[in-house]
């Protein structure tokens, strides 16, 4: 028996025994689509028109185990093994708005023989734009008091609410949107000027809905409910897009959805604009104007350091100068910047970044934040080296800054030459000018604005009128009943002089960095705070609520 004979017998008995398997795969997916009352298809040989299967992009029919596969005008037909995927359910229910769309029940054959078929489209992307535009101006107040109502949200698609939330978070000036679940609604809130107001109970049964669209927009795993995720997503307001920052995190009720809204503060805002004033904005001005020295801005998250290093980067922006910045992650585009986002997925972190921009030639760097030794001293080694360098820390005030990098592991004899200046800050609510009027203190109060007040040092500067008169503002229409429209910094400047520079040698205490800082004109924020009361630009209660002395 020749070996070609036991060949063909091999691959005939082959080609038995794969449609023997074929023919049974087809009805186990019959007798599956019987027991969960669809109608079932072979697709095998089916004529599907590219422009049909163009309706779920290969990654979501990949993901979803579902292909669309015939179409007559509204009538829209999709083929799948997995029937209760989310994100089909997903796709079903906004394909349905504009379709009559009818799910079969097909084998895991008919599934792969036809997403062979994306090869052949040239750009095989969904067809149905998934984009969230919002493209006018409207009073949200209003429709946030509709959707109040009973039963007014059940009538919104979750696309539909998704755009009413990115809207009014635009309308509001919020930067961040927070979804939480409760056990029977779901609260909206946005952060306002830094505080968090309610704005909407969203009806516990839209939930699901709604975190799964934010969810497929920005591209987070869909049946991941138990652990945290971190994605991003873009959306249009008045032709403008908006990036957002996701972040996820499971809770007793569900889980809980946190947006930043990035690139939504004021990226051309300007050295003037930030609340410098006085000693402090000369000592700005002059560090500013060296080729190299470090400059570090301190405080906690939320406290506006990012803004304020890309109000320097603006400041320093000129034809000829190479500024190259290290974030995590770029929260705005600057034109004629140099941004590099780190990517931990990589092992690329702010040392390694750092290391990299260096060999890029710039004249000046920022670098999004120093969290160890090994970033301070690279940092610093540039500051030596020619080049001027922007950063943050996370310490209180400016006089923790030099005990914090030296508990760091940086040498002391690095600090003190590397260093120009350190920026401690906060940021206050500015009050409304439209209905701002003269406030009433208790004598408790006075006291206290006294006592901080009578320890300005005289090198600031600063003279304090006769009678001290401080405001507030009641609400008006104009900033929507909150008293508040905006936000100013309030600042500690430490400049880095041979007093400052002789007490990093010893090793100092942080009291000791104080004192010599006041010695020099240094305000603490609560004083640059209640200057900023006397000028009518902010009130007592909101200083005291930030810098909380």
């Amino acid at each position: 028996m020749s070996d070609n004979f036991l060949a063909a017998t091999s691959a005939d008995t082959q080609r038995a025994l794969s449609d023997v398997n074929l023919k049974m795969q087809e009805e186990e997916a019959q007798g599956k689509a019987k027991s969960l009352h669809l109608p079932y298809i072979n697709l095998k040989g089916f004529p599907v028109d590219l422009n049909v299967l163009g309706i779920f992009s290969a990654e979501e029919a990949k993901e979803t185990g579902a292909v669309p596969f015939y179409k007559e005008q509204n009538d829209l037909r999709i083929g799948t093994v997995n029937p209760s995927h989310p994100l089909l359910q997903e796709k079903i229910r906004l394909l349905s708005v504009k379709n009559k769309v009818t799910i079969y029940f097909i084998s895991q054959n008919s599934l792969v023989q036809t997403l062979v078929f994306y090869n052949k489209i040239i750009r095989p992307k969904a067809v149905t734009d998934e984009t969230i535009r919002i493209v006018k101006e409207t009073n949200y107040t209003e429709i946030f008091k509709q959707l109040a109502e009973s039963g007014a949200q059940e009538k919104k698609t979750s696309t539909e609410l998704l755009e009413i939330i990115f809207g009014a978070s635009m309308f509001y000036k919020a930067s961040d949107i927070h979804i939480e679940p409760e056990d029977h609604f779901v609260k909206l809130r946005f952060r306002l000027d830094g505080v968090l107001k309610d704005m909407l109970h969203i009806s516990k049964s839209l939930q699901p809905q709604l975190v799964t669209r934010i969810k497929i927009l920005s591209k987070l795993k869909l049946n991941v409910e138990n652990l945290p995720q971190d994605g991003r997503l873009t959306f249009y307001y008045l032709d403008k897009p908006i990036d957002v920052r996701v972040s996820t995190l499971p809770s007793a009720y569900g889980e809980e959805l946190v947006l930043r809204l990035l690139g939504t503060g004021a990226v051309n805002l300007q050295l003037k604009d930030l609340g410098f004033v006085g000693h402090a904005y000369e000592i700005v001005e002059k560090v500013l104007a060296r080729p190299n020295g470090m400059i570090i801005t301190t405080g906690p998250t939320g406290s506006g350091k990012t803004t304020t290093l890309y109000a320097f980067i603006n400041e320093l922006n000129k034809p000829g100068v190479k500024i190259i910045t290290l974030e995590d992650p770029v929260e705005y585009k600057l034109e004629g910047i140099v941004q590099t986002p780190i990517d931990h997925r990589v092992d690329f972190d702010f040392a390694k970044g750092l290391r990299a921009i260096l060999r890029q030639d710039p004249d000046i760097v920022m670098v999004g934040e120093i969290r160890d030794q090994e970033t301070a001293e690279t940092a610093m080694q540039a500051a030596l080296t020619g080049h001027m360098v922007l950063s943050t820390l996370h310490t209180n005030d400016a006089a923790g800054a030099m005990p914090r990098l030296i508990n760091m592991g940086v040498k002391p004899f690095i600090i003190g030459p590397a260093l120009s200046c350190v920026i401690a800050q906060r940021l206050v609510r500015k009050i409304c000018q439209s209905c701002k009027t003269p406030a009433t203190l208790s004598p408790t109060i006075m006291e206290k604005i006294n006592y901080i007040l009578q320890k300005l040092p005289p090198s600031s500067g600063v003279k304090l009128p006769a009678n001290l008169q401080f405001f507030h503002s009641p609400g008006c229409a104009k900033c929507n009943n909150l008293g508040y429209m905006g936000r100013i910094g309030i600042y500690e400047v430490l400049e880095v002089t041979d007093d400052i520079q002789t007490l990093i040698m010893k090793e100092a205490p942080m009291s000791d960095f104080k004192q010599a800082g006041i010695k020099q004109g240094m305000l603490t924020m609560a004083q640059d705070g209640l200057l900023k009361a006397l000028d009518g630009v902010t009130d007592v209660e909101e200083v005291f609520r930030v810098a909380g002395e």
